[in-house]
């Protein structure tokens, strides 16, 4: 098959849908398809076209200043440009294009201007319920012939839009490579910004080490607006280890030692952190925020506890989770596989055919 994937960034620029295009563009080039990924440059500086490991990347456009510009957090003109430039690229014999859920117009554009020659699918992973976003969601929602959606919670939602060709593609992770070696630390790992609230994980953990007399160590993978500050504050208590950015390999080295993630965050889909700690038989304490839709997962999957927003109840859920762990753990052991990298590579390619 040749597969065009309509990304909002794209590699290096990595966030959580990259990171799934990435490693499902790979997958499907080991099996004899042609990927290419087109997106925009936000950083300003990276090649207009490159292959990465048999993924085409085409950066269409290039703006230093798109990314948290504007009332929608993007330069809105940048999106407009970036629509009508995908021309050329609609204008190819695609057997099938995957829309990101962002930045929404160009899956608009593809419905409103081009006779469809391609299957086309919109990947769906965060729904939002204001007036507005209602709106927007009504139109992206049925502008594909198909929409796949990152779990079972927001496909939920989006059957208030339409009902028909609704598939769950969750998070994914190669789960094989997986291997917990000792159960000590709990973890955060994300973006450090205020949504995320990282500040409520920490307090939380030292919360419970006064409270019920632990001794818990929490690691911090991840840079943002909020690290310089979060380091001043906490960097030197010994309960407190922060890594910065990381990548795969001492990300896997902190996971193999880890016993619990936490996510106080107000707005999630189905983040692959929490798919990556359950592959290593790590629960997840979340919080039930309206916009976060992890809590939905945790709940359903039965791999963890959910929280009020507030750092006496993270605490006493932390509690919660230590006095049945292996309960926790080895339900996350037992559904894993469910959320492998290539079985359901296979899964979404079936769906694009």
């Amino acid at each position: 098959m040749k597969i065009l994937i309509v990304d909002e960034l794209c590699y290096p620029q990595l966030g959580g849908q990259q990171v799934r295009f990435k490693e499902l563009a790979e997958e499907w080039v080991k099996s004899g398809n042609e990927v290419e990924i087109a997106a925009i440059d936000h950083i300003g500086n990276s090649p207009v076209q490159e292959y990465i490991n048999g993924v085409k990347y085409s950066r269409i456009i290039s703006n230093a200043n798109y990314y948290k510009n504007g009332r929608f957090g993007r330069d809105v003109g940048t999106i407009v440009k970036f629509s009508f430039k995908l021309h050329r690229h609609f204008k190819g014999d695609w057997d099938a294009i995957i829309f990101n859920q962002f930045p929404m117009l160009p899956s608009l554009f593809y419905k409103w201007f081009y006779k469809k020659r391609s299957k086309t699918i919109v990947d769906f992973v965060e729904h939002r319920n204001s007036k507005l976003w209602r709106f927007i969601n009504s139109q992206i929602l049925n502008a594909t012939d198909a929409v796949v959606c990152i779990s079972k919670h927001v496909k939920s939602c989006v059957k208030q839009y339409r009902e028909n060709n609704l598939h769950v593609i969750p998070s994914l992770v190669d789960t094989s490579l997986a291997q917990s070696l000792k159960k000590e630390n709990y973890i955060f790992l994300g973006r450090l910004e205020e949504h995320k609230h990282p500040e409520h994980a920490i307090e939380a953990v030292l919360n419970y080490n006064q409270q019920f007399g632990a001794k818990r160590s929490l690691h911090i993978m991840g840079s943002g607006n909020l690290y310089n500050n979060l380091n001043q504050q906490y960097g030197s208590n010994d309960y407190v280890v922060f890594h910065g950015l990381v990548n795969g390999e001492e990300k896997d080295k902190v996971f193999q030692q880890a016993r619990l993630l936490l996510l106080p965050s107000e707005r999630e889909g189905l983040p692959k952190v929490v798919i990556e700690a359950m592959a290593y038989g790590i629960p997840t304490l979340t919080t039930n925020y309206a916009g976060n839709g992890t809590q939905y997962f945790v709940k359903e999957e039965e791999i963890g506890e959910v929280a009020e927003p507030n750092i006496d109840a993270l605490a006493k859920k932390i509690n919660q989770i230590e006095s049945d762990y292996k309960t926790y753990s080895d339900k996350c052991m037992q559904i894993k596989g469910e959320f492998d990298l290539h079985l359901n590579s296979i899964k979404y390619l079936n769906i694009l055919q």
